[in-house]
């Protein structure tokens, strides 16, 4: 009894998934898609030479994407945490000779300059927060 080529790739793919819903890494799964595409190759009776290089390609291509979308992922998060004051509103009582102004924010005072125009006494809204000092808007509401 023989068993046929993609019944093998087939094979390593299962086990292939089977360690990757143990282990808990996402590169598995990309190989294991490789696997996958070499016992297509391999029903419609390519070389072995194609099968390999398909599960090469199938893999690194898989990985790069993977890798791209995971460092894509922690950029966006690290972005958000910088933009958790974004949009909050804040009250300039009075404003230096500078331009800039002491603001209570979150329990604590603040040095505040304006974004794009000298601040004025009122409400206006954190645009971000640069270190110590917060970017405020003037926003009408």
């Amino acid at each position: 009894m023989t068993i046929s080529a993609a019944a093998v790739w087939c094979i390593l793919a299962i086990v292939l998934l089977g360690t990757e819903m143990m282990l808990g890494t996402i590169y598995l799964l990309v190989t294991a898609a490789a696997c996958f595409a070499a016992a297509a190759l391999a029903f419609t009776d390519f070389s072995l030479t194609y099968q390999l290089f398909t599960a090469a390609i199938v893999t690194v291509a898989g990985s790069c994407f993977v890798f791209y979308l995971r460092r894509r992922l922690k950029r966006q998060y690290r972005e958000n945490l910088d933009d958790l004051d974004k949009g909050q509103r804040v009250q300039v009582q009075a404003v230096n000779a500078d331009g800039s102004a002491q603001v209570n924010y979150r329990g604590t005072s603040w040095q505040a300059v304006g974004a794009h125009e000298p601040l004025t006494p009122g409400c206006w809204e954190i645009q971000r927060a640069d270190g110590p000092r917060l970017i405020l808007e003037k926003k009408l509401y």
